[in-house]
């Protein structure tokens, strides 16, 4: 079978899947009531998004069939273990809601050993030379990447198609500079990903979704995203991708680690459910839930084309492709802030 053909099919393999298990949480999904903090005002279905992690699962046995030549790193099957971990978590506390500090601490474990799994970044470019991490402080680091963005890309799922639309763009630019690197397996594995998320928005990315991805889909997305950078970093370490890791995810680190740092100098508490996202505070001043996704898939597109082009001109070895976006996202963000309603 060439190898337009097998990414066809397991583009189609993906995203049909997905689809399928959306549609059957979407008639028969967890419901999710609205409260104080909500941006949805009905009842609506809620773990729409485990069809992404039935994607990935179906996606995976039937890997060894179509390529049968693609190398498995050793890591492979431990990562997509612990990604299932966390969809069970996600399940889980859809289901009962679990208490915040021991779903933290389970999702801390799970991060923990994905990099003791895959291996923790130890190395920084810096143009052409590299600055060297100790193994336990590259180890906390690469722990502290995981938790993070899991948990950010949580906290920016509360409107309809935002998160979604942006982790699927994040997902195939990712396929994009693992090709360039020359990391297969990381190329297919997010392929199938963004695949599989778009598999999910046809249910979601409307006025009044019809289910919502639930934590089982934002904590999976969130992991899987996060690993597959350190898989990539560990497929092809010579390509220095490790700015391309938060770049992709830039306009929801920003939004997510600004209103954290935000409230915490309020002296309120950070993990504690809160409605002062920017995407939040737009929609309550009035863009509609597909316009706030569109601003942020935009900005997340931008990132995107940033890394797939820095990458062909050298560019991902300067911690400037990632400092310059930094500051740009900063200042948008304390600009819109000071004039979006509370």
């Amino acid at each position: 079978m060439g190898g337009g053909l097998v990414i066809c099919v397991l583009i189609a393999l993906a995203f049909f899947t997905s689809l399928a298990f959306t549609g059957f949480m979407a008639a028969a999904g967890l419901s999710d009531v609205p409260n104080a903090r909500s941006a949805h005002s009905r009842v609506t279905p809620r773990g729409g998004a485990i069809g992404v992690l039935a994607a990935l699962g179906i996606c995976a046995l039937a890997l060894p069939h179509l390529i049968p030549n693609l190398n498995f790193l050793p890591s492979f099957t431990p990562f997509l273990s612990l990604v299932f971990a966390v969809g069970i978590v996600g399940l889980t506390d859809d289901a009962m809601t679990l208490p915040t500090g021991l779903k933290m601490l389970v999702l801390g474990l799970i991060c923990a050993l994905a990099v003791w799994a895959i291996g923790p970044v130890t190395q920084l470019p810096i143009g052409t030379e590299s600055l060297s991490l100790p193994y336990v402080l590259g180890f906390v680091g690469s722990v502290l990447w995981l938790f993070t963005v899991t948990n950010i890309v949580n906290f920016m799922d509360g409107s309809n198609g935002l998160m979604g639309l942006s982790m699927s763009v994040a997902a195939f630019a990712l396929f994009g500079i693992s090709v360039s690197s020359g990391a297969p397996l990381s190329a297919v594995l997010a392929l199938i990903v963004g695949a599989a998320i778009v598999g999910f928005l046809p249910y979601n990315f409307r006025a009044r979704a019809k289910v919502f991805a639930g934590d089982v889909g934002s904590l999976v997305i969130g992991f899987t995203y996060a690993g597959l950078i350190l898989l990539l970093i560990s497929e092809a370490p010579n390509s220095s991708p490790v700015y391309a890791g938060p770049l992709l995810v830039l306009p929801f680190l920003a939004d997510g680690l600004l209103t954290m740092a935000r409230r915490a100098m309020r002296g309120e508490r950070i993990w504690q459910a809160h409605n002062q996202h920017i995407y939040q505070r737009l929609i309550r001043g009035g863009r509609g839930h597909k316009n706030v996704a569109w601003i942020y898939g935009f900005l997340t597109l931008i990132m995107g084309n940033i890394v797939v082009y820095g990458a062909t001109k050298g560019w991902l070895t300067s911690p400037l492709i990632l400092i310059v976006p930094v500051i740009l996202l900063s200042v948008i963000y304390i600009a819109a802030s000071k004039r979006l309603p509370q």
